[in-house]
């Protein structure tokens, strides 16, 4: 197994969604959270398939994919181990749900590591 690191997304301050990053090359399997003072909000994503059309990400119960976000000032690293983000080629994380965006008072950098076959 090979690791990429892909720096990115990026939530502007006063924004909850970020511009896509493109994780086509390999398998997502790990989000490392921004350093930056967290504004609050789980996670909550968006994919596409192409990067131009994007929908909202539920699982097979027509629940909203969430992710609980820990509750401390340090970054956090998330192990994603469900198979249909791992299959996301371009992916959006937003702060909050879709129907309660949370705005981040911070520019918030993440780092998505994706595993890519050597």
């Amino acid at each position: 197994m090979t690791l990429q690191i892909v720096d990115g997304p990026v939530i502007e301050a006063g924004e909850s969604l970020p511009s896509e990053v493109d994780c086509s090359a390999g398998s997502i399997v790990r989000i490392t959270m921004p350093s930056t003072k967290w504004s609050g909000g789980n996670l909550t994503f968006q994919i596409s398939s192409d990067g131009n059309g994007y929908n909202d990400l539920y699982n097979a119960r027509g629940e909203e994919v969430t992710v609980v976000v820990p509750k401390k000032e340090h970054a956090a690293i998330i192990v994603i181990n469900e198979e249909f983000v791992r299959a996301a080629a371009f992916l959006k994380i937003r702060s909050g749900t879709g129907a309660h965006p949370v705005i981040q008072a911070e520019r918030q950098q993440f780092a998505i590591a994706i595993e890519v076959m050597p």
